[in-house]
This record gives C-alpha cells, structure tokens and sequence, in this order.
C-alpha cells in the first residue's frame, strides 16, 4: 500500500511523484503506457507568461518560469532548455492597440513594446506586414520529454515505484482499480492524467467538465539553424486561447527545435479524442505562418502530428486536495501550458500535501469549484420546481 498514487506520468504527474517522493512520501506513479508518451512528448517544450492574461494563471507561471531556472541548475544540458524570449507579434491594428494596456498589467521584467523597424533586427526573415510586436526575453523553451524522464528518475531514487503500460479504470475511496481489474490501495490518489482526466474523477463522484482539446503541429526542415530566433506568436492567438468555441480555430506560432528546424501551429479543437492528422489543416498553418515569415512557404513538410490538450471550462488547472471526495487530489486542466506549469504544479501539490507554505494561492484552482457550481445549479432548479408547483395548486379551481 502506498501512501499516494499519481494516475498519469507525463509531465505534471511525474512532477508530482517526484516532489512527494523526496519529502519521504510513499509514491506510485502509474501510467496506461510508457513515461512522458502522451501529451507531454508531443508538445513544442513552451515555458511562456507571454501568452497570458494578468490573474492566476500568470501567477502561477512566474513561478513555473522560476522552477525552470532550478531545473536548468539541477539537469544541466539534458533538459535542453534555451532563453531564448518569445515576440507577440501584431499583423491586426486591433490587437496592438490593446498590447500596451496588456503589458501594464501583465507586468513582466524586461517585456517591452517594439515597433515593426525594431522588428527586423531581432527576426531578419519577419518580413511580413507588422504593426509591432511586444518582446518577453525571458520566456524559454525545453525538452519536455527529456525533463519528464529526469523527474521519474529522481522520484525513483527517492523511493518511488512507477509502473508502465497500466491503466487505471476507476478511482475509489482507498485506491484505484486497474484495467486489469487490479486493487491498488492508497491512502490519497492524485489524477494528472491530463485530457483522460474527466472519466477518473466521474469514478470518484467529482465533477470535472475537463475535454480534450485538440491541436495540430507542422515541422518544416530547415536548410539550416537560426532563421526563426524566438518563438513568434500571432495575436490572435491570446483570443483563440481564451475562446470557449468547441469548433475549429487557426491563429499562428512559429519557432525552431533544438536542431533548427521550424515548428508551426497552432489549431484548437474540441472534438473527442481523435487524434488524426488533416494534411488540409497543415497547409492552412504553413500558409498562415507564411504572412509571417514568407520563407516557410519554401520549406519542405518533414512531418505534423496531434495532440490533446486538456481544457476547462473556465482556463484554469484543477489542482489540489478535494474536499469533498477524502483522499482525491486533481493536479490537471492545464490546457496548452502543461509544460510550463507541470513543474510548478508537482511542487504545490506536494506543498499542500505536507503542510508547507504554498508556492501561489491554491483557491482559484479548487479542484471542487465545479462540483460545488453543479449542485447550485441543481439547488436552483430545485427550487424553481417547488415554486412552480406551489403556483400551480394556488391557481386551480
């Protein structure tokens, strides 16, 4: 028997083993495949507060991008992480009029407005038509997968046991039940099981309106390195992020791979756990990106895949202890950020297990919020259904 199971071994759950184990928690990590082999390893490695708004989310990846400095110390060259800022880039009028407004609330050291001449300097091959662009010089990328990796094997020289290739099927008070129809007993599980996360907290009576969100990636080879220095981003991508639509949406990011070549996307979608690639799809992004940088329309596809992101309904992650199922714990529904905010996660989760002083404020990702707004609204209809009857028997003959 373990003290806490962690359901998923990507990114966050991995995080989340990992900072329980080394505080001398009894740790099972468990995963339906292997380590880091969903949506973790499919990911571009963004560690971002460009793309966000001013409120908790931002809060918590300040403190996510902080970790990350740690982790650079900690796994040296294997956690491929390169500062290398990211450039908000404003083709439409409407959105750079509102960028200087976004970046006073944001309020983010060394971020700066830059106009479209100051532009070329740091993007040569940005040659499409720009109003200006705003600059985050801190914002890094990483080898997602590699860092998973390292957290497992950390956790493990901590104590912990991971098993692969094992899939839970339900969550109870006391353990989880595998496909295999296995009884693990655990006195807390912990479900980081990120776009699958939905139909395990159903398991345990918790409500979760978590969906898979679905997102398409091209990867052009390169004739060499460097011709897309930061990751550039459209602004119109900050309004695909937040948009509650389920249907298909497009807006542009751009950057390189560790080797040098060029990434694009970027597509959101919610339609269920399809994940097959649409080659129309990956044109209309290279032919997007290509207002851009009008070189990429150039470059040979070498490949384009899918992942899943896993979205809620109101953008913010569920994580921590629920109050109202004992022993259930939520560390999910980081939607596209779960790489820059895996790390940090693991580290709150592991903080409000062991009564430590918390990282950022734990309250706005209440893990119960949802549960808690469903019985309200049930609370409402119920009272509605006992006036109407009430109004019904005082107005018969």
């Amino acid at each position: 028997m373990s003290d806490v199971v962690v359901v998923g071994a990507g990114i966050v759950g991995a995080a989340v083993a990992r900072e329980l184990a080394v505080r001398g928690v009894e740790v099972t990590l468990l995963d339906r495949g292997a380590v880091a082999s969903g949506t973790t390893g499919l990911g571009e490695g963004n560690v971002l507060c460009s793309d966000k708004q001013a409120g908790p989310e931002l809060e918590l990846a300040r403190a996510g991008l902080a970790l990350y400095g740690e982790l650079g110390n900690r796994l040296g060259e294997e956690a491929r992480i390169r500062v290398k800022g990211a450039l908000i880039v404003h083709p439409d009028e409407a959105t750079w009029a509102a960028e200087p407004a976004r970046l006073e609330r944001l309020r983010i050291p060394g971020a700066r407005l830059v106009d479209a001449g100051q532009l070329r300097a740091l993007e040569p091959e940005l040659t499409g038509e720009l109003h200006g662009a705003s600059l985050f010089p801190g914002d890094l990328q990483c080898d997602p997968r590699a860092i998973t990796l390292a957290l497992v094997r950390e956790a493990v020289k901590a104590g912990a046991e991971v098993r692969e290739d094992c899939a839970v099927k339900a969550v109870f008070s006391g353990g989880v039940r595998t496909a295999a129809g296995e009884h693990l007993q655990a006195d807390n599980v912990v479900i980081a099981a990120g776009a699958w996360s939905a139909a395990l907290a159903a398991s345990a009576g918790l409500v979760l309106p978590l969906e898979p969100r679905k997102g398409q990636v091209v990867r052009l080879s390169a004739p060499s390195p460097g011709l897309v220095r930061h990751k550039v981003v459209d602004g119109s991508y900050l309004l695909s992020v937040a948009s509650p639509a389920a249907g298909l949406e497009l807006s542009t990011v751009v950057e390189t791979t560790w080797e040098g070549d060029v990434l694009v996307g970027s597509s959101r979608e919610r339609c269920g756990f399809d994940t097959g690639v649409d080659p129309a799809l990956s044109d209309a992004l290279v032919a997007r990106a290509a207002r851009l940088f009008p070189r990429l329309a150039q470059l040979p596809v070498a490949a384009a895949w899918t992942g899943l992101r896993p979205w809620l309904p109101d953008h913010l992650p569920a994580i921590g202890p629920s109050a109202l199922v004992g022993g259930l714990w939520l560390a999910t529904g980081h939607e596209g950020a779960g790489i820059a905010l895996g790390p940090v996660t693991g580290l709150l989760v592991a903080q409000l297990y062991a009564g430590e002083d918390p990282v950022v404020d734990p309250a706005p990702f209440d893990p119960d919020r949802f549960s808690r707004a469903e019985a309200a609204r049930a609370a409402s209809r119920a009272r509605h259904r006992r006036a109407l009857r009430r109004h019904r028997r005082g107005s018969g003959p």
